[in-house]
Order: C-alpha cells, then sequence, then structure tokens
C-alpha cells in the first residue's frame, strides 16, 4: 500500500465475498487506475467467477456507498449463503462517484485517489460546486446573496430561478435542447417546499425527502400552482444538485463504467450482474449503453427504486419521436431486467416529477398498489416500468416465493409497496430485494 494509497480488494464488515471499490470523478474518470488493473487480473486467474457490480446512487458518501454494498451483500448472502453458479464464491465490485455535493466523508486513497477532509465552510463548498456548472455571466455576488438569505420574496425567487437556470439544462440531446425554463424552475420549487408542509429545508444541503430530519404526513400531497409567501433559497440548491447529479450519473457511467465493464466481461466467462440503486441505475444503465460492443451479454440486472424516467425502456415514448433511451440497453442482457418500485418511495412517487420536467428527462433519451403513472415524466422507482413489454409483479415476493417470469418477457417490476416491503427511497437492503436478486440469479442458472 505504498504513500497510504490501498491497492486490492476492500474487505466488507460481515461478507464473505471477495469485494473491491473503484472510484470515478464526476467526469467519469478512474481515479484507482491501479486498483483496476488489480481487479482484472484477479478476474483473469479466476475466469468462472460471477461478478457483481453495484452502483450507488445520489447523496452517497464514501461511508455511506460502502454501508449499502455491505448490508444488501449481507442480505444476499444470508439467502443463498454467499454462492453462487455452481456453488462458488462471487467477486463483487462497489463503484463509488460523486454523487453529492458535500460529502461528510470522502473516503481513503483508493489506489491514487487525493485524500481531502471536510470544509469547515459547507456553504461556500456547495456554491462553488454549483458556480462550477454556471457560466461566468451568472453573478457569484449576487447568487451568494440569495443563497445565504433565510427567506426570499417571490421577486427574488423569481430572479434565483433566472441565476441556476443554465444549471439545470439539458444533458443527453445536446445543447441545441433548451434546458427548465424559469415557470419551470419555479413551479418546481413550490412544490417541493410545499410538499414537505412549507417548512424550512434541512441543513443537510443534499438530502433530498427531509425537512429538519423528518419527511411529509402520509398523504400530504404537493400545491402544484400556490404561490408561496416566501421560499427558504435552499430548494433551489437541492433542485440544481438534483439534475447535475443525474447528469453526472450519466457521464459516469458513460464515460468510466462502461469501459470497466466491457473489461470485466472480457476477463470472465462467469455471469455478470448489475446492481444500481437510485441514479446508480442510471450509472449502469449509461455503462451499457455507451460506444464500444462489449464481447458478451449482461447476465442479468437489478435496478432498486431507479431514478430515471419510467418510460426508460418504452417502444415509443410520447411526446418523442422514438422509444425510451434505454430502450437498446434490454437486448445487451441475455436474461431479465428487475427494476423495483413503491409507493413509500416518496421523492420517486410524490415529487420526482414535478422536478425533472426537461424534455431530455421524457424517458430519458440520453400499477398495483403504487397507482398508474401521474404524467410522463413519472419515475420508474415510483410507478414501475410501462410501455415495454413488462411484467408487473404485486407485491414484490419474500424469500421462498418464485418470481415467475411469463416467456419472452425481458422486463418485470417488482411493486413494493405493500406492507411498506420497501418503504422509503433508501430501503433497499432489505429480504425483499435481496430476494430479487436471488430469484435472478436462479433463472439465469436456469434453476
Amino acid at each position: 500500500m505504498p504513500d497510504g494509497r490501498h491497492i486490492g480488494p476492500w474487505p466488507m464488515t460481515g461478507v464473505k465475498a471477495e469485494t473491491w471499490l473503484m472510484r470515478y470523478d464526476e467526469s467519469g474518470v478512474c481515479t484507482s487506475p491501479r486498483t483496476r488493473m488489480a481487479l482484472l487480473e484477479r478476474l483473469q486467474r479466476a475466469p468462472d467467477s460471477p461478478v457483481l457490480l453495484l452502483s450507488h446512487g445520489w447523496n452517497n458518501d464514501f461511508q455511506a456507498a460502502v454501508s449499502l454494498y455491505e448490508h444488501f451483500l449481507q442480505q444476499f448472502e444470508a439467502l443463498r449463503d454467499g454462492k453462487l453458479k455452481r456453488g462458488t464464491s462471487p467477486i463483487a465490485v462497489g463503484v463509488i462517484w460523486p454523487s453529492i455535493w458535500l460529502p461528510s466523508d470522502d473516503g481513503p486513497q483508493i489506489a491514487a485517489h487525493p485524500a481531502s477532509t471536510r470544509d469547515p465552510f459547507p456553504l461556500e463548498r456547495v456554491l462553488a460546486a454549483l458556480r462550477a456548472v454556471l457560466p461566468q455571466s451568472v453573478s457569484a455576488a449576487r447568487l451568494y446573496e440569495l443563497l445565504d438569505a433565510d427567506k426570499l420574496s417571490p421577486d427574488e425567487t423569481r430572479e434565483l430561478a433566472g441565476l441556476i437556470k443554465p444549471a439545470l439544462r439539458a444533458s443527453n440531446d445536446g445543447a441545441e435542447e433548451a434546458g427548465a425554463s424559469v415557470e419551470t424552475i419555479l413551479r418546481t420549487l413550490r412544490h417541493l417546499q410545499t410538499a414537505f408542509g412549507n417548512d424550512r429545508a434541512s441543513f443537510d444541503w443534499d438530502s433530498f425527502g427531509t425537512v429538519d430530519g423528518t419527511t411529509t404526513s402520509e398523504g400530504e400531497q404537493p400545491e402544484a400552482a400556490g404561490l408561496l409567501e416566501y421560499l427558504d433559497p435552499r430548494w433551489a440548491l437541492r433542485l440544481a444538485s438534483l439534475y447535475v447529479m443525474k447528469d453526472r450519473a450519466g457521464v459516469v457511467g458513460w464515460n468510466g463504467v462502461g469501459p470497466l465493464l466491457r473489461a470485466i466481461l472480457e476477463a470472465t466467462r462467469g455471469p455478470v450482474y448489475g446492481i444500481g440503486h437510485s441514479f446508480g441505475a442510471k450509472v449502469l444503465l449509461s455503462a451499457m449503453d455507451s460506444p464500444g460492443a462489449p464481447v458478451r451479454k449482461l447476465s442479468a440486472m437489478l435496478l432498486l427504486q431507479p431514478a430515471i424516467s419510467h418510460l426508460s425502456f418504452s417502444e415509443r415514448v410520447p411526446g418523442r419521436d422514438g422509444p425510451g433511451g434505454y430502450r437498446r440497453v434490454l437486448e445487451r442482457v441475455a436474461g431479465c431486467v428487475f427494476s423495483t418500485f413503491s409507493a413509500g418511495d416518496f421523492p420517486l412517487h410524490d415529487v420526482y416529477h414535478h422536478a425533472l420536467l426537461r424534455r431530455s428527462d421524457l424517458g430519458d433519451v440520453g400499477i398495483a398498489a403504487a397507482g398508474q403513472p401521474p404524467s410522463a415524466y413519472a419515475a420508474l422507482g415510483g410507478y414501475g416500468p410501462r410501455g415495454a413489454g413488462e411484467h408487473l409483479v404485486d407485491p414484490i415476493p419474500g424469500p421462498g416465493t418464485p418470481v415467475a417470469i411469463p416467456n419472452g418477457v425481458r422486463l418485470v417490476g417488482l411493486d413494493g409497496s405493500l406492507e411498506a416491503r420497501i418503504a422509503g427511497h433508501g430501503d433497499v437492503t432489505n429480504m425483499y430485494t435481496a430476494w430479487a436478486l436471488a430469484e435472478l440469479v436462479r433463472h439465469t442458472e436456469g434453476g
């Protein structure tokens, strides 16, 4: 471990499988190249080993990402006794990507990743991150002044919406497509604040779905058109983070995880499974969709409360000329894609379709207890897949109950609403989600 850098497997508490971590920066550049090389050499020495490739979602710092992987793998191993195909133990690879503007834990160096310490001035750090995605023409002084206020008047809110508008630009269809309009931003900010009882946002800048540490009351709905007496400007920071991190997930997947996935598929003959949570689903799907044909197909994929459009796999997206942005990914997966969704996921079931309203968010180009999607912009993790020849299962089954897959079906939606089997956006490391992966493995192995 020269110069304090970690190279090689990263053991996880309570996990039997051999586990590795692979880090990427916001542009998708691998910041742990020596560990990447060591992983591929390891796979070449064990070419029949199954591989689990995992990607965390939005607002996960280093420790949160590792904890997510640990808890999910612990649940899965409890069901499978740590074994996959022909009784072999899998090799798990966890992607670490910067999905949060203000991480409380940047983590240790992993073969060339520079160490950093927590900034004692979090507001300045968050504003600097926002400024980095805005043009020079935006007045930094005025932006700081508005965002540092306790509350904003309607006129000040409109001014702030205009200042952050460039950060909410379209990401998938190129510069010729306009991003969110000022009116869309204003409407979204009203939805966000009223959805949480018009209370002040918590001081956790990148937290989404909390107000001073609590969630909205059950059944409370956003006031779509109502004018606010004032706006807490921190909602603008969260909105900008939502757009920026969704776009970043696509960049990390396309530029960085895509080449890693192709290298893994080349280095091993064993089954390779992709598991992505929230925006981590976009990381993996963008990786699958990135240039360069892999030597073989991914074995199967599990999307846990994916923060992408419910029309991402559809044959035709209303309002667009063509299929969903990840439709062709289905052809790059040998088995099935399982995707969980739940009415208990407040950010995806109740808020997402009020916030991500760019044309590029429609279908992500570039149902049971959960109900019918309220608009074409509804989230996959809130309402399940539609228009893609999907099979919806209500409820998501528990251990011991098989998931039946009709002949010819490539996409299965698993509804976690009943009995709060998936109680929230982060509730993805329980026996139900672990059983979903176990069932994917069983179908892949022909069991």
